[in-house]
């Protein structure tokens, strides 16, 4: 499904204030990433280099306590190690280094936007809590739960001059830090209602929780090439899904039912993100280098042995099915977060925002599919996928 010319022309003149209202929480998005993203450089480089190295094993410990993520722990040793080679190249560069590596994800650009757009029309936020909301619970911990699942599915993106042990060392240190980090601003949160913070941090550690049990799942059947797709929707809205509620679920404001509304539609959002961003494994991207392949776990990977398993045997014509079918679970999950947030009330200010927003990025979704379709990265594919099949 293509997106014509005259649905976007159409769209335009249906909610123009829609779309400017986008370009302008887009803009104060990037200007908060960018003053925050040289805060959390800062608020690193100073852990780093006031904390002894026992602190920091402790520190590393504790994140790992939390997380159940043993994987993740750092020795004393460890850390004495990385110490030497930040000498050698500098702590500006290794410490700036490792937060731009780290912040590398589509998962930022499609929460400080919402986010803000979000807070500022609930219209009862303070100005500090909504800033420490999103820094430490918006930013610092889906940071760290990427960076932790890089280490954990062993993608850390190799650096051009520091040795990859020390590099692995610094990002399984630096998850828990920039954790810690955001566990601190999240802690700085006052509404003015004891019950409701405490609601708030309740509601945060609850989905600590629940992401890092389905992270260990996915962890868990990561060599496995077949995962039911009851188990995949289980490790989809623990993983992905629950980081976006988390977030949204825990907005510093005493409007309830609406913060419920922006949880729930959060929650599915996030769902079909993911579903575009499987998309943009089987096609591939040239300008960040990645070639094109199966996500594993995946939909399309459970289609595509499902359809093996009942008898196929043409992998170009399980690709094109197995897609087909990973688009029908896209469309499911768009089709519940405009349910999510058809909820908000009509005159919600920034409602015009998020109806553009999910048009947006569902048109991303067809467009993805649309590309794949085009049959570009069959043959690229194909030998992995009948391996994947056939084992």
């Amino acid at each position: 499904m293509s997106i014509k010319k005259s649905h976007i022309i159409r769209l335009l003149f249906k909610s123009r204030k829609g779309m400017m209202q986008a370009k302008e929480y887009n803009k104060k998005a990037k200007e908060f990433w960018k003053n925050k993203n040289e805060e959390l450089v800062d608020e690193f480089t100073e852990i780093m280099e006031s904390s002894s190295e026992l602190e920091l094993f402790k520190m590393s410990k504790d994140f790992v306590n939390k997380t159940s993520f043993t994987q993740m722990i750092c020795s004393v040793s460890d850390i004495h190690d990385l110490r030497k080679i930040i000498k050698v190249f500098g702590k500006d560069v290794v410490y700036s280094d490792f937060i731009n590596y780290g912040t590398r994800t589509g998962f930022l650009t499609v929460v400080i936007a919402p986010a803000l757009a979000a807070a500022e029309a609930l219209g009862d936020v303070d100005e500090s809590n909504m800033e420490e909301w999103l820094y430490g619970i918006g930013i610092c911990l889906p940071v760290a739960a990427d960076i932790c699942d890089s280490v954990l599915d062993d993608e850390v993106m190799r650096h051009p001059l520091i040795p990859y042990r020390l590099w692995l060392i610094l990002h399984k240190l630096g998850a828990a830090i920039i954790f810690r980090i955001g566990l601190n601003h999240t802690r700085n949160i006052k509404t003015g209602d004891k019950k409701l913070d405490k609601k708030i941090m309740g509601r945060l550690f609850e989905g600590i929780k629940k992401v890092s049990q389905k992270q260990m799942i996915d962890y868990e059947v990561k060599d496995s090439h077949y995962v039911t797709v009851k188990k995949l929707d289980e490790i989809y809205d623990g993983k992905v899904c629950e980081i976006e509620a988390t977030v949204f679920g825990t907005l510093p404001s005493k409007k309830t039912d609406i913060v419920k509304t922006f949880e729930e539609g959060a929650r599915y959002f996030a769902g079909e993100l993911q579903i575009a961003d499987d998309f943009e494994d089987l096609i591939g991207d040239s300008n960040l280098q990645k070639l094109p392949e199966i996500p594993n776990p995946s939909f399309f990977l459970t289609y595509s042995i499902d359809l093996w398993k009942s008898g196929k045997r043409d992998a170009k014509k399980i690709m094109i099915e197995a897609a087909k079918k990973t688009l029908e679970r896209g469309k499911e999950y768009h089709k519940d977060v405009v349910d999510a947030f058809d909820k908000l009330p009509k005159k919600f200010k920034t409602k015009p925002f998020f109806e553009v927003t999910l048009w947006y990025y569902n048109k991303v979704l067809n467009e993805r599919f649309k590309e794949f379709s085009k049959g570009k990265t069959y043959s690229t594919l194909r030998s992995q996928l009948l391996q994947m099949m056939k084992s």
